[in-house]
């Protein structure tokens, strides 16, 4: 889908500071490195830039390891002209490792962190929502809400926060075009109204229509990162950037690092296995039709234990809305975007949990966060039970 050739004029430095990655904040940003004097090389090795390589080194560490994720609120004061100058330098010296590492699993993942990252403050940005989505859409229209209503993030995710401020609707074409990689009945064409090409984003109780073009803005914003990186790399050819090596090492080898665990899951036994991945899997095959949440779940834990593809896609055959097409394009998705599990509180409250308090000695542990932990742990006994047999 292309991007509308004349982007709208964003005068608010603190705007593009915190979106980097907009058309609008090139000509900022080298307006801004003349008139401070940033090269290069500062950028790299100069004490000054430490603040933005920090914050850039822990955009790189939540990309690689799908944490909880940068803070959506920067650290510097963005509405200060240096405040402004280390958010967007972080973004560029974490931009300029993953140039450097020219990795394509690392590039897509620093494209979907940060989509995430700019979806989770689009949400809440209020009326300044309007002129981001004009930069990556060209048919949108915002519907006021008279008895104005606000529901801010209440600290458990993403999905039920935003700002309550009226009805936005989007171009047929648009819509059609960021939904593939969406999953979930609502975002089905079939579950909209069409009104002369027009789609509604319903306003909902617990996803409001400002947080649901959030989302579908971040599909626009990971291919255009997606784009830009990959030109850059094509443009550095066998060239690199110099003093960069040991960031790229510090990447790279994390990466690896953590490969290495999620590898040593593959040789979990099925007894192993969480109580939840048990329900889901007894559940599909009983052809019962899994929520979102569970079915997510399953496909994630499934790559996280290095599953083949063809097995997770086999988990779900006797699902009421099995399709082979849809599941292994989905799955595929999961796979290579390397989610994290749902977490156990997620998973209660999408009633995907299997256990109640004291079916499980393990499960009742308050440390017990994520059903990857549950693995870990078991694990984690069979070696300590192997090493005592092999010390008697």
């Amino acid at each position: 889908m292309p991007t509308p050739l004349e982007p709208p004029k964003i005068e608010e430095n603190d705007l593009l500071a915190r979106y980097p990655f907009l058309p609008q904040a090139k000509e900022w940003l080298n307006v801004l490195s003349i008139e401070e004097n940033i090269t290069l090389k500062m950028l790299i090795e100069d004490p000054f830039m430490e603040p933005a390589r920090k914050r850039g080194r822990l955009r790189l560490i939540e990309m690689i390891t799908h944490s909880k994720g940068v803070d959506m609120d920067s650290p510097f004061d963005i509405y200060t002209r240096s405040g402004q100058l280390m958010e967007a330098y972080s973004y560029l010296f974490a931009k300029l490792i993953i140039c450097s590492a020219a990795d394509e699993i690392l590039v897509s993942r620093w494209a979907q962190a940060e989509a995430e990252l700019a979806e989770k403050r689009l949400s809440v940005e209020g009326e300044k929502l309007e002129i981001i989505a004009r930069t990556y859409l060209d048919k949108i229209s915002h519907e006021k809400n008279e008895l104005y209503r606000s529901k801010i993030w209440d600290g458990k995710g993403i999905r039920i926060f935003g700002l309550k401020r009226g009805v936005w609707k989007i171009g047929l074409v648009d819509f059609i075009e960021l939904c593939p990689n969406i999953s979930g009945s609502r975002w089905r064409l079939a579950n909209h109204e069409i009104e002369q090409g027009w789609i509604t984003l319903t306003d909902e109780e617990n996803y409001c229509s400002d947080a649901q073009l959030s989302r579908l803005l971040r599909e626009k914003i990971k291919v255009e990162i997606q784009r830009d990186v990959r030109e850059q790399i094509e443009k550095l050819g066998e060239e690199q950037i110099p003093g960069l090596e040991t960031y790229v090492k510090m990447v790279t080898e994390t990466l690896g690092d953590f490969k290495k665990r999620e590898l040593e899951l593959s040789m979990v036994d099925q007894e192993d296995w969480p109580p939840c991945m048990h329900k889901a899997i007894t559940e599909l095959a009983r052809g019962v039709n899994v929520n979102h949440t569970g079915r997510f779940f399953l496909a994630s834990m499934a790559s996280k234990l290095a599953l083949p593809q063809k097995d997770a896609i086999a988990f779900f055959h006797n699902a009421p809305d099995f399709s082979e097409s849809v599941t292994s394009y989905q799955i595929g998705q999961i796979y290579e975007m390397d989610y994290t599990p749902t977490s156990c509180e997620k998973m209660k409250l999408g009633s995907n949990c299997a256990v109640e308090f004291g079916d499980d000695s393990l499960c009742d542990k308050e440390w017990l966060k994520n059903p990857v932990q549950y693995v870990a742990v078991k694990q984690g006994w069979k070696g300590k039970k192997m090493d005592n047999k092999k010390e008697n």
